[in-house]
């Protein structure tokens, strides 16, 4: 019996969770400030409980991001959405559809809202890469972000976040360590609507409505480029506000923009 309960103890080991290799991981915890509107983020920071603690917003408030832009068949439509209803979201931008359309990038500051990186091409497996390569990935896709706001205003070009979402959420230690060394915010998220699944509009409204409920809020992904999202947005944003929900702008706020571009070896730039 007792060959048996150490046997079952040693299986069992295999399934629980390891503790990180020195150096690998970093404790932070969430720290935020609400005010007029928006929830500022602070350093150290990587938030969003689907990877790290929850992101602390106001109760039942919920902040939009879209990832993957810009897209120059859905990016208008969406703003027009947003506009019509007064909301202010954050939208993590890849660097090649960037350069290629940087005109998106300068009409979405135009509306108040705010962009931050998602990569230079979004690779799923970024993690992977050698540093070099994780590195460039960052530093190209702020260097085509920063290209297109060049000539903005100044409130406009400060819309530019400095903050950094993984492309597939696939985060790795190192580039997640690097970016908060340079002053940049990791972004995660609360939950995520599974359009990227080529879901329904109904499908996708009845999940992302679940994930709400039973988050109470939080940062929430939404990819521009799926037709099926734009079609459900507007209902689901009018469900979520009859439901008691309200709608918070993710930022760095000017303190934390300051200390990204006064970072040593700094990848914001763009004053």
């Amino acid at each position: 019996m007792r060959l048996f309960l150490i046997a079952l103890t040693a299986a069992f080991a295999v399934w629980l969770p390891r503790a990180p290799a020195e150096g690998s991981e970093v404790p932070y915890f969430a720290v935020a400030t609400a005010q007029a509107g928006q929830a500022v983020l602070t350093l150290p920071g990587r938030y969003g409980s689907i990877q790290h603690v929850r992101t602390p917003l106001p109760p039942k408030a919920i902040a939009l991001t879209f990832d993957d832009g810009p897209s120059p068949q859905y990016n208008s439509r969406v703003l027009d959405i947003l506009d019509e209803r007064g909301i202010k979201a954050t939208f993590f931008f890849v660097g090649q559809y960037v350069r290629a359309h940087p005109e998106q990038v300068r009409e979405v500051v135009r509306r108040g809202h705010n962009v931050a990186s998602h990569s230079w091409s979004h690779p799923t497996y970024l993690r992977y890469w050698a540093r070099e390569a994780q590195v460039s990935e960052v530093r190209k896709s702020y260097a085509a972000l920063e290209a297109a706001l060049a000539d903005a205003p100044p409130e406009e070009r400060a819309r530019l976040e400095p903050m950094f979402r993984f492309p597939g959420l696939g985060e790795g230690a190192y580039l997640a360590d690097w970016l908060n060394q340079r002053g940049i915010i990791v972004v995660s998220a609360e939950a995520g609507t599974d359009d990227w699944r080529g879901y329904s509009a109904e499908s996708i409204t009845r999940i992302t409505l679940n994930a709400m409920e039973s988050n109470r809020g939080g940062v929430l992904i939404l990819h521009e480029t799926r037709p099926q999202m734009v079609q459900a947005l507007p209902g689901l944003l009018d469900e979520l506000t009859a439901r008691g929900f309200t709608f918070i702008q993710i930022t760095a706020g000017p303190e934390g923009r300051a200390q990204a571009l006064e970072a040593e070896d700094a990848v914001l730039t763009l004053r």
